[in-house]
């Protein structure tokens, strides 16, 4: 693992230990880039101005990511963009999927937004799959400041590709 991962994969140790009680040290393993999204602008890595972000999984196959968001995802001044919290959101439920080996796109998403989430915040961001049964896959994800939850959002995904006629 290289410093950088380590140094990211100990953020998110931390960020983790302010949700639980439980401060042992949680067992996490980096998500490999899925072959299919590398100029995905958020997880990809070949976007110029992409976020790079790097997933990591735990036991029980959910996935997180820790991200300092900065003045460039702002909308109203001061405060991240609505629309940039939800693209962090699908981002880490199709992430939950891909750690199961599913290509899925999002059929539906509903979104919560708890607290407004201020610029130059540290966000953990927090996905799972909920059940799937092919071709529909149900997921959830949540953004969490310094413990607080933030934003959480369920969503419906289909299998990539499904119903596409040759």
């Amino acid at each position: 693992m290289s410093s950088t991962h380590q140094a990211e994969k100990e953020q998110l140790i931390k960020q983790l230990h302010l949700l639980s009680q439980d401060k042992s040290t949680p067992s996490l393993t980096l998500i490999c880039k899925h072959p299919s999204h590398q100029h995905c602008v958020l997880c990809g890595s070949h976007p110029v101005l992409g976020l790079k972000l790097n997933f990591y999984s735990d036991h029980i196959q959910q996935v997180f990511a820790y991200f300092k968001s900065s003045i460039h995802q702002q909308g109203y001044e001061g405060i991240l963009h609505g629309g940039f919290l939800s693209a962090l959101l699908d981002s880490s439920m199709c992430q939950a999927l891909f750690n199961q080996e599913i290509e899925g796109v999002t059929g539906d998403m509903n979104i919560r937004f708890l607290h407004e989430v201020n610029v130059n915040s540290e966000i953990l961001m927090v996905g799972r799959v909920i059940s799937s049964r092919h071709p529909l896959h149900k997921v959830e994800a949540e953004l969490y400041v310094n413990g607080i939850l933030m934003a959480k959002s369920n969503a419906r995904f289909m299998t990539k590709g499904f119903g596409r006629k040759e």
